[in-house]
């Protein structure tokens, strides 16, 4: 489920790009807009990360880079494996 969330993510992002560059009309127009409230929210899970679970990580920048990607569905994997130590 976590792959085609993350599938579903991109096809965001490539939405987002496409309507920045070609100046869609209407609501499509707004992507840009969502695009960038969604980066935001990322920004704040790579915060999280970096405090919570950066020690965890082999390939820091590598998992910063897929968080501001994909957010929650790459963040996932370092929550459940806290979730299970527990």
């Amino acid at each position: 489920m976590i792959m085609l969330n993350k599938i579903a993510t991109l096809i965001f992002w490539v939405l987002v790009v496409l309507a920045w560059a070609f100046d869609w009309p209407g609501v499509l127009g707004w992507l840009p807009e969502c695009g960038v409230a969604v980066a935001a929210v990322h920004v704040l899970e790579v915060v999280y990360f970096w405090f919570a679970f950066r020690q965890r990580s082999t390939a820091v920048l590598n998992d910063v880079a897929l968080i501001m990607v994909f957010g929650i569905f790459h963040l996932r994997r370092f929550i459940d494996g806290e979730v299970q130590q527990s």
